[in-house]
């Protein structure tokens, strides 16, 4: 078997805002595809359509998700990355100052 695979970043939640984090495990957030086991993380997709990757950061605003939040999706659509994990224990963003939210 062959499978296709996609480009996953891997970021820690102490680069979002504290309040970020309760908004990212609802359900109904937008652009979550996915939550890891447990409860400890989410996955979410980056738009590589330019209209529905700006109407998903204006419902990300709506819903209460931070200025932080938008950035680190912005910048993953500029490095082309088509999915994004949310995770406690994710990865370093170099260049950019944690929150330490957890």
């Amino acid at each position: 078997m062959i499978f296709e695979k996609y480009e996953v970043a891997d970021v820690s939640t102490g680069y979002l805002e504290e309040s970020d984090l309760s908004l990212l495990l609802k359900i109904h957030c937008p652009t979550r595809i996915a939550e890891t086991d447990g409860r400890f993380g989410t996955f979410h997709r980056v738009s590589d359509d330019d209209q529905l990757f700006e109407e998903d950061l204006q419902d990300a605003t709506r819903f209460g998700l931070s200025g932080r939040f938008v950035s680190i999706m912005r910048h993953l659509r500029a490095a082309k990355i088509p999915y994004v994990r949310f995770d406690a224990d994710g990865g370093e963003i170099q260049g950019v100052e944690r929150t330490d939210a957890t």
